[in-house]
């Protein structure tokens, strides 16, 4: 995660055309910020070696592997849960005696995307010693950004708690969630006591790493 240049939030709310200049430059420097935000509208540029799949639904993602019965089953059942910030806080604040860990992401990202496998990974191997995995999309709640939400999630099989932004106003979901600078992939640990314990993103004077992040989980799931 090191190194990464992070989404910032400016016109996160316009759905406009993006032409091949925007999306070379997504490539080129990780996830645009959101004057130049890739739309939820066009196809993830095409994976490289260690690169999560792009978005793209089940019938167009050209996977390699066929989907099982079993795995097309639990794909489908996976669902995306709109939410206000107010409506976030009191989820986590439900989950006490849990230790949560929180990925704040978008469609328009391109590392989010990237690492999300990596959230799902952690929820896997820490679910039994008290982990909830949380999922937060931080697109908009328009129509078209909703639908590659959930394409994509039902893409990852995100066997998690789904939300999505359901503020028309993302700066203001963005200042409500208080992440930091606005700037994506974003992430947060709350303790078993349900306060904030650790956050991870938006500041490029303290850099991190997916070794960071899973040594701040097991130091909270230690807690009591």
């Amino acid at each position: 995660m090191s190194g990464e240049n992070p989404v910032h939030p400016a016109q996160r709310n316009a759905l406009l055309p993006l032409n091949l200049a925007a999306v070379g430059a997504c490539l080129l420097l990780g996830c645009a910020s959101k004057e130049g935000a890739t739309p939820s509208s066009l196809p993830a540029p095409a994976t490289t070696k260690g690169v999560a799949a792009p978005v793209a639904s089940d019938e167009s993602s050209g996977s390699s592997s066929a989907k099982t019965p079993a795995d097309a089953a639990a794909s489908s059942s996976v669902t995306v849960e709109p939410v206000s910030p107010e409506e976030f806080q009191k989820f986590i604040a439900g989950q006490r005696g849990r230790v949560v860990f929180v990925d704040f992401w978008a469609t328009y990202c391109l590392p989010c995307r990237e690492k999300f496998p990596r959230t799902l990974a952690l929820a896997k191997k820490y679910g039994d010693e008290g982990l909830t995995a949380v999922s937060m999309s931080m697109d908009s709640p328009e129509p078209a950004y909703q639908k590659k939400i959930l394409e994509f999630l039902r893409q990852q099989n995100s066997q998690i708690k789904n939300f999505a932004n359901r503020l028309e106003d993302t700066d203001a979901a963005f200042a409500g969630l208080d992440i930091a600078g606005g700037a994506l992939p974003h992430y947060k640990i709350y303790g078993r006591n349900g306060k904030l314990r650790n956050k991870f993103g938006g500041d490029p004077d303290h850099p991190f790493d997916e070794a960071d992040i899973e040594r701040a989980l097991i130091a909270a799931l230690k807690e009591n």
